[in-house]
């Protein structure tokens, strides 16, 4: 693939992927922080859903509303973020108050898990299900979808801000923003062992387990990476508004410009190609006739 410069003239390729990773490793920092914002989304789909075994449930309605009630809250949100007025419209500040609802979802899963233990101490059968009401998820699902819902949109704005003029790239924000979030699952997956093999807090069930610490030492470490943040935001990423509507289509017509070029450069090599072939064909089948033997 060869790309060109303004001027029309072919740009040489290495300089080309040097252009593009500076343009990544930009968001590089981005990236980092938003690795614990992860760490939390994978905590909610596993040990959260975990807490609902163990609860006063009702058969009628299933584990899948909270599904709904995050995938609800992460949309709504963002609406009502943007019919604030008194809210900046930074995207800087939109990610810093989906981390800060990333540490109140973190604090309310951990109040609940130590109630829910305490109660499970009064139990005589350990393995029945405590009286506490299903209906206290809601509240740690509903702002995990917040934290979700901002933090994802604020991130996917900044890394179109910063790929602006390079129509290649604009299109790929989500899927470099899914390999973080794969990323922060395998975290997640690893924390879980080595705080098992040093601590002994996950048990064979969750009677037996202590998340209550694990719930707690997520909140420390979700106010650690929000102060970080704070400091990268203010340092890599200062000023960066919520784009206009003519910039944000401008951004789309290019990548949009760019897959049409390259969709219409892989069909004149694919028709080049459909014609040597038969003009080589043609070639050959002329030779062919030439050298049979006149009767």
């Amino acid at each position: 693939m060869r790309f060109s410069s303004e001027d029309g003239s072919p740009m040489n390729l290495e300089t080309e992927d040097i252009v593009i990773l500076k343009c990544l490793l930009r968001m590089l920092p981005m990236w980092v922080m938003f690795f614990v914002v992860s760490i939390i989304s994978a905590t909610g789909a596993t040990f959260f859903l975990l807490q609902y075994s163990n609860l006063n449930v009702n058969k009628i309605i299933p584990i899948q509303i909270y599904n709904i009630v995050q995938g609800f809250s992460s949309f709504a949100i963002l609406i009502l973020y943007n019919q604030f007025r008194y809210l900046s419209k930074k995207e800087n500040v939109k990610i810093g108050v989906g981390m800060f609802c990333g540490i109140i979802s973190c604090i309310l899963a951990w109040r609940l898990e130590v109630y829910r233990l305490k109660e499970v101490g009064h139990l005589v059968d350990k393995d029945s299900n405590t009286s506490i009401s299903f209906l206290w998820l809601v509240p740690q699902f509903c702002v995990l979808g917040c934290m979700e819902g901002l933090t994802w949109d604020g991130v996917l704005k900044i890394y179109k801000f910063q790929m602006n003029g390079q129509p290649q790239l604009i299109s790929y924000g989500e899927e470099y923003m899914e390999i973080v979030m794969g990323l922060g699952k395998l975290m997640n997956i690893f924390l879980v062992l080595v705080f098992n093999r040093l601590k002994g807090w996950f048990g064979d069930t969750i009677n037996d387990s202590r998340l209550d610490k694990y719930y707690l030492v997520l909140v420390f470490v979700c106010l650690v990476n929000f102060i970080l943040y704070c400091c990268v935001a203010s340092y890599f990423y200062p000023g960066q508004v919520l784009a206009n509507n003519d910039q944000e289509q401008d951004n789309q017509d290019s990548a949009n410009d760019y897959q049409e070029q390259h969709n219409h450069d892989l069909a004149d090599d694919a028709q080049e190609q459909v014609h040597d072939f038969f003009a080589d064909e043609y070639d050959r089948g002329q030779n062919n006739n030439m050298m049979m033997p006149i009767q």
